[in-house]
């Protein structure tokens, strides 16, 4: 693996147990502890320290990747913000017609799912 990409895992790595810790820890002290409304939602905001982290380092990667590797990120990321706003907008229209709710939970997941296979596809159109 080269460098950068060696550097990318590490701290995209450490960011995603940073964040699953503060997930546990958050919810753990949310159930033990009565808490004032404005600290509960600190508390259970927390969580985002993590995920802006990784997103700091996701942005920090890109600037350090070449051209073409920059291209390939833009179009899967282009894939998956384009699929992700067209499936939940077509979601909410669902949802009007009596389909089940959709918890904002899901939404990351499948966007990241879409950014992993928009990636395959540009790996496959530009090797």
């Amino acid at each position: 693996m080269e460098k950068k990409a060696r550097q990318y895992v590490t701290e995209f790595g450490a960011t995603i147990i940073c964040y699953s810790i503060l997930v546990v820890a958050s919810s753990w002290v949310a159930r033990t502890i009565s808490l004032s409304s404005p600290m509960r939602y600190a508390v259970l905001l927390s969580p985002m320290i993590g995920a802006a982290a990784m997103a700091w380092v996701i942005v920090r990667h890109v600037r350090r990747i070449d051209e073409l590797q920059q291209r390939r990120v833009l179009e899967s990321l282009a894939f998956s913000f384009a699929v992700t706003a067209f499936g939940t907008f077509a979601w909410g229209f669902a949802e009007v017609a009596g389909a089940p709710k959709l918890p904002t939970f899901a939404i990351w997941p499948v966007m990241a799912a879409l950014w992993i296979v928009g990636g395959f596809i540009a790996y496959r159109r530009y090797r």
